[in-house]
């Protein structure tokens, strides 16, 4: 309780979240999840590049992927190298233009690197969600052949 009154007092007083890539910032840590099917899964994120763009390692130490978050004009960038695909393809996947700090981010795919056809797996949606200082969850719509599988994370701050 005292670290959410802590964290909401220095919101308020700093302005800290003042558009969705602070509130993106917000999530900087270690959280963990138990995904059903491959059990225990670790997020591990972190500003890089002097605060300009967030790194998201999602996985186990020995299996994982990475996520990198920036500013794209007044929305937000996602590229993801991902891990669950034959060629381990890079999507391109963008916000739209974005107002203050809301408390729902969807990211749209834009293009992929390395994916040889339209129809080979890849993510064409991800959606954040921020519910309070300590979870935050997130919807990724994979794609193949036509039909979308949801993949949903429920993280927890360690």
């Amino acid at each position: 309780m005292r670290s959410a009154l802590l964290f909401l007092t220095t919101v308020l007083l700093t302005g800290a979240e003042s558009d969705a890539f602070d509130r993106m910032k917000s999530l900087v840590g270690e959280c963990e999840t138990d995904f059903p099917g491959f059990g225990k899964m670790t997020d591990s994120i972190r500003l890089v590049s002097n605060g300009r763009a967030m790194e998201e390692t999602t996985g186990s130490p020995a299996d994982n992927e990475v996520s990198i978050y920036s500013r794209a004009g007044s929305g937000i960038s996602l590229t993801h190298f991902c891990a669950m695909t034959p060629d381990g393809h890079v999507v391109r996947l963008e916000t739209s233009a974005l107002n203050g700090a809301p408390n729902e981010l969807t990211f749209a795919f834009r293009g992929a690197t390395n994916l040889h056809t339209t129809t080979a797996p890849h993510m064409r949606l991800v959606v954040t969600t921020f519910l309070d200082h300590d979870h935050f969850s997130e919807k990724w719509t994979k794609t193949e052949n036509g039909k979308d599988t949801v993949l949903e994370l429920n993280w927890t701050r360690r």
